[in-house]
């Protein structure tokens, strides 16, 4: 009988796999000896030394479906009521560093995997089982290095992955999210000049750091037009059918009095409403 989730979750919470360095290896090498004893073979691949993504493939067919999670995890810090690499449970709760993100979600797609595989599962298609390594720092020693030189382990129908938030419950009723977009980013450089002057004459210089301070201040200031895609449209709707809200206007500006009505937590309001700007 395979292992139950929240041991899985357990298990991994106390393999250090904080980024950085990373050491994700060791939990693919965890990964490998599970599916192994189901019979499944399994991949690590490791661009480099200590950074190893998981890839086990079950089934067959021309459809395909990605579980995809990260194994690594961002430093502990301080303040912890349990020792962050403990995987201590209390009260049915498991706790420690990666138990919500993200080695939940690796627990509980590779548990689904294995307990398919326990019951004989006849696949119709092919379920891929990613856990891969450096998602906190950018990917380049996981995802982003599979994406660039190994695309085919990868290359999949449908994903699911985190992203979409946790689930919340709305009048009693708990909502799941879907992601179908993600913000990019634009970087930029910003340069100020200034002229020299001797410090007996101040007045005649112009100090490029003070130009420069102005500038990042007025940035800092700067509040981006509200903007509504579709998809944020739709999700607004819903969101405010199960809150019992009437929405007769979404314009731009009733996005925030509308957001501020919802009886939901402030941490996903603010989330929703950066949904609706640049930030």
């Amino acid at each position: 009988m395979s292992k139950a989730p929240e041991e899985i979750l357990g298990d991994l919470i106390r393999i250090d796999s904080t980024n950085p360095p990373g050491n994700e290896t060791a939990v693919a090498l965890y990964l490998k000896k599970l599916f192994s004893e189901a019979g499944i073979n399994s991949r690590i691949i490791e661009p480099e030394e200590g950074r190893g993504s998981f890839i086990a493939r079950l089934g067959s067919g021309e459809k395909k479906l990605l579980f995809l999670a990260h194994t690594d995890v961002v430093p502990a810090g301080d303040g912890w009521d349990f020792e962050p690499f403990s995987g201590e449970v209390k009260n049915g709760v498991v706790h420690g560093r990666g138990a919500l993100d993200c080695k939940d979600l690796v627990a509980a797609q590779v548990s689904a995997a294995l307990q398919l595989l326990e019951e004989k599962f006849p696949f119709t298609g092919e379920l891929i089982i990613a856990a891969t390594a450096d998602e906190e720092r950018g990917g380049r020693f996981g995802v982003g290095y599979l994406a660039a030189e190994m695309p085919e382990l990868l290359k999949a129908d449908y994903a699911v992955n985190e992203g979409a938030d946790q689930p919340i419950t709305v009048n009693g009723k708990m909502v799941y999210f879907l992601q179908v977009g993600e913000k990019g980013a634009a970087w930029c450089r910003l340069k100020t000049r200034g002229r020299a002057g001797h410090g007996s004459i101040p007045t005649l210089a112009d100090n490029a750091v003070v130009r420069m301070a102005r500038a990042v201040d007025q940035l800092g200031r700067y509040h981006p037009e509200t903007i509504l895609i579709p998809e944020v449209e739709k999700l607004m709707h819903s969101l405010a059918d199960l809150c019992a809200i009437e929405i007769r206007d979404l314009s731009p500006g009733m996005i925030d009095r509308l957001l501020d009505e919802l009886p939901l937590e402030k941490a996903f309001i603010e989330a929703l409403r950066s949904m609706t700007r640049m930030t």
